[in-house]
């Protein structure tokens, strides 16, 4: 049985040992708080979207456990047209309910949509993302984490560097004169917005700077880019500049004075068709005829 302490010296010495207790628990309390919030989470550590390297493909998106993911040309429009028999087994979609991007990239970038038959596969501004699985004895297994064998796969498959600026699509595309339909494999910028030659460019090479300036320049809009970042399948010894006097165009291909350099690809500046509504995927100006000079989508 516990008895109760008489002695005053004691009950003052018992006393005293509490308090310091409180205040030794008091102080340990507010440095585990003051610890706990100092330091926020580590975006990276909690990515389950990474980003690798590559020697030869620079930087480009993988899954949480490494495994590479890859952007079909064909899907220019944002949806996935990976949906035949032979197609879909190969490139199986990809898909992060609540994606959380490393630094660097930005979760708005990231979205959901669902396949034709209505599945959820995640985008990447714009880009339904697919994991590949080659066909291996018979039966499709996905690559293992770190390779990058579906990358170029008929020049239509490639990695997706958050970098790149100029992009391949491929689709079935009007031919504004003859109105006859066929499939066209080109080139569009980092917003998926299609890109244009003119015909005027390659009868008259020496006079490029000026050959769609004033009015023209209102209605196809050149490609200020000195720097590409492109998938492998376009060669980077293919693109150069020109320097023109840049015209004032209001909108979504933005403001500019002055000198600037346009974009050239094979030795053809690279233009924008106003009448896309700079909607990706839009190709409304292929075989435009303006003024006995033709406009084409810029076809590699």
């Amino acid at each position: 049985m516990l008895k109760s302490i008489n002695n005053p010296s004691l009950r003052l010495w018992s006393a005293s040992l509490g308090l310091t207790f409180l205040c030794l628990l008091s102080l340990l309390v507010i440095s585990c708080k003051k610890d706990s919030t100092a330091t926020p989470d580590d975006p990276d550590a909690v990515a389950n979207v990474k980003v690798a390297t590559s020697a030869t493909l620079g930087n480009y998106l993988t899954d949480a456990n490494g495994n590479t993911l890859y952007f079909f040309a064909r899907d220019i429009d944002g949806t996935n047209t990976c949906t035949s028999a032979t197609c879909n087994p190969q490139w199986p979609v990809y898909y992060e309910a609540s994606v959380k991007a490393p630094k660097g990239l930005n979760a708005t970038d990231f979205a959901t949509k669902n396949t034709p038959d209505g599945r959820p596969q995640t985008t990447y501004k714009g880009w339904p993302l697919y994991y590949y699985a080659p066909a291996t004895g018979g039966a499709n297994t996905r690559e293992a984490p770190g390779l990058t064998g579906g990358n170029a796969i008929g020049g239509i498959w490639h990695v997706v560097n958050p970098a790149y600026n100029v992009l391949l699509a491929s689709k079935n595309v009007e031919d504004k004169t003859t109105h006859v339909v066929s499939s066209k494999t080109f080139l569009v910028d980092g917003q998926g917005r299609t890109l244009y030659y003119f015909a005027k460019d390659n009868s008259s090479p020496t006079t490029q700077p000026t050959n769609c300036t004033g009015g023209c320049a209102t209605i196809w809009p050149a490609l200020y880019l000195s720097t590409p970042v492109a998938p492998s399948s376009l060669k980077t010894t293919d693109f150069a500049t020109i320097t023109r006097e840049a015209s004032v165009a209001s909108g979504p291909y933005g403001n500019s004075t002055g000198t600037r350099e346009q974009l050239t690809y094979k030795g053809h500046p690279l233009y924008y068709y106003a009448g896309d509504n700079a909607t990706r995927g839009h190709a409304e100006g292929h075989d435009f005829d303006d003024s006995g000079d033709k406009w084409y989508v810029a076809a590699p």
